[in-house]
């Protein structure tokens, strides 16, 4: 994902969306941007934990790294592990480092279920029962994998995952979506985008 900005509208125009997410926000959005908005404007805007936290770790990354926020910005990316270990121990210990991770694998994990349960019923509506249940036995495992552990892919994390089967690559070069007699790459798109929270 690219640098994206949290935009929050003040413009005049109505039944304007509250909140956008861009690199160039549009005319009437004041830039917003900041852990603590990443995390906040979620609850107002529908998008999950993995993509407020993506978006707060771009923002650190961006604006002057870790040492560059405030204290209570600090504090909210160590609860949510937008920092590496040498910074969260700045501002919390073991113990409590330990809590938080419990939170942000039950988030992390939540996130990846209704991503999965989007695509889902994208691609089960749109494909035959045959086809539709062909889908989710092929992808069983994969989808489990998916949700249960964040694996995605070879390129990110070193195992063959859903992504790969959904591209044909890595071991399912021969065996993946694209070897399927219903596949189109709008399908495969289509799954893709919901599987990283886009749609």
């Amino acid at each position: 994902m690219s640098y994206l900005k949290i935009g929050k509208y003040y413009g005049e125009l109505p039944n304007q969306p509250t909140y956008q997410y861009k690199e160039i926000l549009d005319i009437g959005y004041m830039d917003v941007s900041d852990v603590y908005m990443w995390f906040e404007s979620q609850n107002y805007d529908k998008k999950d934990y993995l993509f407020a936290r993506s978006g707060a770790m771009m923002y650190i990354a961006h604006n002057g790294g870790f040492s560059a926020l405030t204290e209570e910005h600090k504090i909210i990316a160590s609860k949510n592990f937008c920092v590496s270990k040498t910074d969260r121990d700045t501002i919390h210990n073991d113990i409590e480092q330990e809590d938080f991770w419990l939170d942000f694998v039950l988030k992390s994990e939540n996130a990846r279920s209704n991503r999965w349960d989007r695509a889902k019923s994208y691609i089960s509506f749109r494909l035959s029962p045959t086809d539709s249940t062909d889908l989710a036995i092929e992808t069983l495992i994969l989808n489990e994998k998916y949700i249960k552990y964040g694996i995605e892919s070879n390129a990110s994390d070193g195992l063959d995952g859903l992504y790969d089967w959904l591209n044909g690559e890595g071991s399912f070069i021969l065996n993946g979506f694209p070897s399927k007699s219903y596949y189109t790459v709008e399908f495969r798109d289509g799954i893709i985008d919901r599987l990283k929270g886009l749609k």
